[in-house]
């Protein structure tokens, strides 16, 4: 596999996420992400064959092996894998309980020549309602889950990432709350671990540091107990510096921008801010609305500004647009805040519908710097 293909953003219905009972292998996990990072929701309708070469399953299959036999590996994983399936709640109820619904990921996979010998997957027809007609989803980046070693970290990674997403705009800081059952089942672990501190060694604390390591995502966990037994996980979780952004002026650093707020930089440096002001401007922006999209923002920001000034002055009106945005605080309040948001979302909708590789660059892009992200993609 790839990962400096074009296409890096799996999206996953919510509904799947939160309540899907399964277990993979981390292996098995970062193969199933590649292959839904490749569906397009927008054109497709139905699910397409997607190809795979052995040559590149190679590479994350016999990763860990020093000797071995690829054959019997390869075909012992697309033998799992086809019958990988998922549990998850139905409305039906007999006795009280509710009937669990059970779905394979997969419908086929099936060795070809494409010209070199690959494996050839098709999602199953019943997963459409949670990878091709999304309401309220969630995107995954694939690139971020490549460094994790635990098929747990990946699956709880979905979770507390979902969550964040849901709670960003209320919550510096989520916390999530599980019984320890309910939490097993979600891992596809059920009735497992009996002993919770082999379930915190081996399960928990190698989420922790590995999530913690890794991703844009900060963790921690405490167990509650009922008398002197473990019963739940209660989780904390919070975006990190990372994702965050910057959050004052001395910690705005040109080297550290991302893309989208380099070129912000650029626009406002070409409008006549000072470098040092241009910088002090973008420390001001957050939220997740913006992230990604700062040159977006700071074009309209500019556009309305230019739509209420007087001024013909260059550098007079530099000099009003930054007291207006820095100290008035005039775009951040009212109908200006309401009318510049508008234009910002409208943007957003209308190249996540015509251009999603576009969309799905954004969103990989705001989470590493701009040097980072041309030396990946260069």
């Amino acid at each position: 596999m790839n990962p400096a293909k074009t296409k890096t953003i799996a999206r996953i219905e919510n509904t799947l996420i939160f309540n899907a009972e399964y277990q993979m292998t981390a292996k098995e996990q970062k193969v199933m992400l590649y292959l839904i990072s490749s569906i397009d929701p927008i054109r497709q309708k139905r699910f397409e064959s997607q190809v795979i070469s052995l040559k590149n399953l190679e590479g994350v299959l016999m990763s860990d092996k020093k000797n071995g036999s690829f054959y019997k590996e390869i075909r012992n994983f697309a033998k799992r894998m086809v019958k990988k399936g998922i549990e998850f709640t139905t409305e039906v109820e007999i006795d009280g309980e509710f009937l669990p619904g059970y779905i394979n990921w997969f419908q086929s996979i099936v060795p070809v020549k494409s010209p070199e010998a690959s494996l050839k997957f098709k999602f199953s027809e019943d997963l459409k309602p949670f990878l091709l007609e999304l309401k309220e989803y969630t995107q995954i980046n694939y690139l971020e889950i490549l460094p994790l070693n635990s098929g747990f970290s990946i699956r709880l990674f979905q979770l507390f990432r979902a969550y964040r997403n849901r709670m960003t705009k209320h919550q510096k800081r989520s916390k999530m709350r599980y019984e320890l059952e309910e939490l097993k089942g979600l891992l596809g672990v059920a009735g497992k671990y009996a002993d919770y501190r082999n379930f915190r060694l081996k399960v928990l604390e190698v989420m922790k540091k590995e999530i913690n390591k890794h991703t844009s995502i900060g963790i921690n966990y405490t167990p509650y107990k009922e008398g002197r037994s473990v019963v739940g996980i209660e989780f904390e979780v919070w975006d990190s510096k990372k994702r965050e952004g910057f959050t004052d002026s001395s910690s705005v650093d040109f080297d550290n921008l991302s893309f989208s707020q380099t070129k912000a930089y650029d626009k406002l440096v070409a409008y006549g801010v000072t470098d040092g002001i241009a910088l002090e401007m973008l420390s001001k922006v957050q939220g997740s609305e913006i992230s990604g999209f700062e040159d977006w923002y700071f074009s309209e920001v500019i556009a309305i500004f230019e739509s209420k000034t007087n001024q013909d002055n260059g550098a007079a009106k530099a000099g009003t647009l930054v007291l207006w945005f820095l100290k008035k605080k005039v775009f951040e309040q009212g109908d200006m805040f309401a009318k510049l948001m508008e234009a910002l979302a409208a943007r957003k909708k209308t190249l996540q519908e015509s251009d999603l590789s576009a969309w799905d660059n954004r969103q990989l892009a705001k989470d590493m710097t701009a040097e980072e992200f041309r030396r990946r993609f260069k």
